[in-house]
């Protein structure tokens, strides 16, 4: 079984293909809108939102079955449909050509596999099984849900706007650190739960009046 490397793959601008116009396919399209990809799906039928996703040019669409050539110039591509044949000759290619590709639900025909994933604003948790058990991911990803809310987007927006202000005035890399692990303390993030975002900056603000630069 092949081990896993985790990565964070920055996707913008990166021409990717999917095959396929499903309700899998879709939910994998709207992964990569998310991640400012190049989006083409190739496919004899497709579903109303991708059809939506289409006219409003969110995606380029390809309303035919697939063709090799469909895979040139792609750096990513995710084989969606119900016909293994299909499938495995876009997974033969890519792998000989080295592009990346996912096939769904068939592990071993692919070079990089998806993980169950939250999003919250900046912060990005990934679960994976190695493809054993995505089940199993699944239900970390709802469990870690319910931990991990709204509060923790808020405290990144927050600490975006701070960090550039931290670096100029901390120049100590020690001194630094330690203001950073100040801000996680302090009930930062029951008052974010409370919406009390102005309140927790304020506060904020005063941690790092008062931190020591060196």
């Amino acid at each position: 079984m092949a081990k896993y490397y985790p990565i964070n793959l920055c996707l913008k601008n990166k021409k990717c293909l999917v095959i396929g116009a499903g309700v899998v396919a879709e939910r994998k399209i709207r992964r990569l809108l998310g991640s400012g990809a190049l989006v083409s799906v190739v496919s004899p039928v497709s579903t109303p939102a991708l059809k939506a996703l289409w006219k409003k040019k969110k995606i380029v669409f390809k309303n035919r079955k697939f063709d090799l050539r469909d895979l040139s110039g792609a750096y990513m591509v995710i084989a969606a449909t119900t016909d293994r044949s299909v499938n495995s000759a876009a997974s033969s290619y890519c792998l000989k050509n080295n592009i990346l590709v996912n096939v769904v639900d068939s592990p071993e025909e692919c070079s990089f596999i998806l993980p169950s994933v939250i999003r919250r604003g900046a912060l990005t948790i990934s679960i994976s099984t190695d493809g054993v058990s995505p089940a199993l991911s699944k239900k970390i990803r709802q469990d870690l849900d319910k931990v991990f809310g709204p509060e923790y987007a808020d405290y990144l927006r927050i600490m975006k706007d701070l960090r550039p202000k931290v670096r100029e005035k901390i120049k100590n890399m020690k001194s630094r650190k330690c203001f950073f692990k100040e801000t996680l303390k302090g009930q930062i993030f029951d008052l974010l739960r409370q919406k009390k975002v102005r309140q927790v900056k304020i506060k904020l603000e005063r941690i790092l009046k008062n931190a020591k630069v060196s």
